[in-house]
């Protein structure tokens, strides 16, 4: 059976648009039993289940941001947690995760050699 032209072209646009609609949504969803996050585009959604320590914290980070963190087992046993779901843009998320970390008295610093970076979690000094 042939189709007439100008219904075969929109089948063809309609296929094309569903198409480019499922290519244009990059979702991604991780959960354990610390976090769930959900990353649809550009957009970061995640919700705290329980306390976490730094670690789990700066693994949640990293698979966010792509960024490298370090910290000294000083800080280990800090325990991070929110209440509530926290939406953002996924360039803005790093803002978050300073935010989370001052509200436990540490702070990001940069450190840089040469094209690698790494981010170092470490105690605020008092003034």
């Amino acid at each position: 059976m042939k189709l007439p032209p100008k219904l075969f072209c929109l089948c063809l646009a309609a296929a094309y648009a569903m198409l480019a609609s499922c290519a244009g949504t990059n979702q991604r969803v991780v959960a354990n039993d610390s976090y769930r996050v959900s990353i649809v585009d550009d957009t970061v959604t995640v919700s705290c289940e329980s306390p976490m320590p730094v670690s789990e914290f700066l693994k949640l980070a990293q698979l966010v941001t792509g960024g490298r963190y370090t910290f000294h087992r000083d800080h280990a046993d800090t325990e991070v947690s929110w209440l509530g779901t926290v939406t953002c843009d996924r360039k803005e998320f790093n803002e978050f995760v300073k935010m989370m970390l001052q509200t436990k008295g540490l702070a990001l610093e940069l450190r840089q050699q040469g094209g690698n970076e790494l981010l170092e979690v470490c105690a605020i000094k008092p003034s």
